[in-house]
């Protein structure tokens, strides 16, 4: 069975004119520069590889489509005409014949279809790589829903085609110099990992719900009630909108003319992107205009909950910290945010890649584009993105989704309020996610916890209560915080071992004192 599969994936590439992908020579027609590539081989311009990759991966089925989405988002490896063509695969699926959705439904829910729904058409409005979904209208009431039905024999499918795609992959890896560099193999293996989590809508449905419950915060977007009386592991019952999708409309007047504020609507998405990264932790993986509602009534509904991705609090931190110091134009400090973010290893010219790092941050920052893909952040993020790739350095996969969304939301930005600069947007929605940290449930009970300690120490020791009011009074007192902290000895050399209890708790309290302003100034 593996061996027919395999026979078929190289039948499929040779028809598609593809054959050259897989064979010992590298092409410099994928994307990559390869200064020892023949030049011998028929030059194939991009955009015609990507169409053609684009289609092949479509005849495939679903695993392999499922793949090429996921290669859509890493634009550090490849350039925009392949990402953008791998990205139509979201809307490219044949649709599986409705008597099969049919059936799947009735054995999902245990009824027939006509005891659930009083309108089931013949046909879907839309057709992915896992599902397919119909306008369809309940019984009881006939409240008018999107159901969303897992394509026939899916799970048998997905399982076999995952470990012909990591076997054939991993043959490319060790052939094919080029494929190699690309690291394409572990963006395979990794997609394996996961892909095998998308096959429960009882999850995707969890995710829905707890959306709904983080944009309590962001009142201006809404998603879909879930039925979960009409749901399981492979049918999703959720709410129609009822609404234009944005990617219909194409001008900022015919925003205005929907009920938009063309400039509101613009902070709203990057405020998203930015809160879903960086505070959240928890991404809707394409927040493309597709899947975007006006609901008319100044709401934006999101849809297509399928492919999504969470951030450890940890690199949440740091991406958050390399955002800021990059909007803000601190490109040091920017840099070994970078670094913590992308963890080179010990086999990294360290020299040499925080300097190509640097030039790529300042050179970036200089640049006033405003088209898709080109904003300012966005730009420098890719570009960090490939001198990691450059030296072997493996980014964690959650990044690139953090960036492509980054990259969608400054399209939208550029098109429907291309006047907005998206750079000091986002250094204050940074500092408001900052603010509310510092005067958070989690800040306050952290200090809830520090302070008894705090207070115990000084109840065991008075004479330091003179000692830190005297420090009080000589920060007052001070021209500067370097002064001040010069004056205590704090800065000038390191502290010794055996330094006194009460230079640590000056210490202490200075950045008590410095907390202190910063949420004063904040708030």
């Amino acid at each position: 069975m593996r061996l027919a599969r395999i026979a078929e994936i190289t039948t499929v590439f040779a028809d598609e004119g593809l054959g050259f992908l897989t064979e010992p020579k590298p092409a410099a027609t994928t994307g990559n520069t390869d200064a020892s590539a023949s030049t011998s081989e028929p030059v194939v311009p991009n955009a015609e590889v990507a169409v053609r990759l684009r289609r092949t991966l479509e005849r495939l089925g679903p695993t392999f489509v499922k793949f090429g989405q996921m290669l859509a988002t890493r634009i550090d490896l490849f350039g925009e005409e392949i990402t953008s063509e791998l990205s139509k695969l979201q809307s490219h699926v044949p649709p599986f014949p409705t008597e099969e959705a049919r059936a799947i439904v009735e054995e999902q829910l245990g009824k027939k279809i006509d005891e659930v729904f009083a309108v089931f058409p013949d046909a879907p409005v839309a057709a992915a790589s896992i599902a397919q979904v119909y306008d369809a209208r309940l019984k009881t009431d006939g409240t008018r829903v999107a159901v969303k039905v897992q394509r026939p024999r899916l799970e048998e499918t997905l399982l076999s085609d995952l470990d012909v795609l990591v076997d054939v992959s991993s043959l490319i890896d060790r052939l094919v110099p080029a494929y190699r560099r690309s690291m394409v193999h572990r963006v395979a293996e990794e997609y394996a990992n996961r892909a095998r989590g998308e096959l429960d809508f009882a999850a995707e449905a969890r995710v829905i719900e707890e959306f709904g419950t983080l944009l309590e915060t962001h009142a201006e977007f809404r998603v879909p009630f879930v039925h979960r009386a009409y749901s399981s592991a492979r049918v999703l019952v959720m709410e129609w909108f009822e609404g234009k999708k944005l990617d219909t409309i194409r001008t900022p007047e015919e925003l205005r003319a929907a009920g938009y504020v063309p400039e509101e609507f613009a902070r709203s998405m990057l405020r998203l992107q930015v809160s879903m990264s960086y505070e959240f932790g928890l991404i809707h993986g394409d927040t493309h205009p597709g899947n975007l509602f006006l609901l008319g009534d100044g709401k934006i509904g999101l849809v297509d909950f399928g492919l999504h991705a969470r951030i450890p609090p940890k690199l949440r931190d740091k991406m958050l910290e390399m955002v800021l110091h990059q909007a803000a134009g601190r490109t040091d400090e920017a840099v070994e945010a970078y670094l913590e973010v992308l963890g080179p290893d010990a086999s990294v010219d360290l020299v040499t890649f925080k300097r190509e790092l640097r030039e790529v941050l300042v050179e970036g920052g200089s640049t006033g584009a405003r088209k898709m893909g080109e904003g300012p952040i966005t730009k420098q993020l890719v570009s960090a993105l490939r001198v990691a790739s450059r030296h072997r350095v493996k980014a964690q996969s959650e990044l690139f989704v953090v960036i492509r969304n980054l990259t969608i939301v400054e399209g939208i930005v550029a098109r429907y309020s291309p006047e907005l600069d998206p750079v000091p947007e986002v250094r204050t929605i940074t500092a408001d996610i900052i603010r509310r940290r510092l005067t958070g449930p989690r800040m306050r009970e952290e200090m809830s916890q520090l302070m008894p300690q705090l207070f115990l120490t000084i109840s065991k020791r008075p004479q330091l209560v003179e000692r830190l009011l005297k420090l009080e009074r000589t920060f007052v007192e001070a021209s500067t915080l370097g002064s001040f902290l010069e004056r205590e000895d704090v800065i000038r050399r390191a502290l010794p071992a055996s330094a006194p209890l009460w230079t640590y708790l000056a210490v202490f309290t200075v950045g008590i004192v410095i907390g202190a302003l910063l949420l004063r100034a904040l708030g």
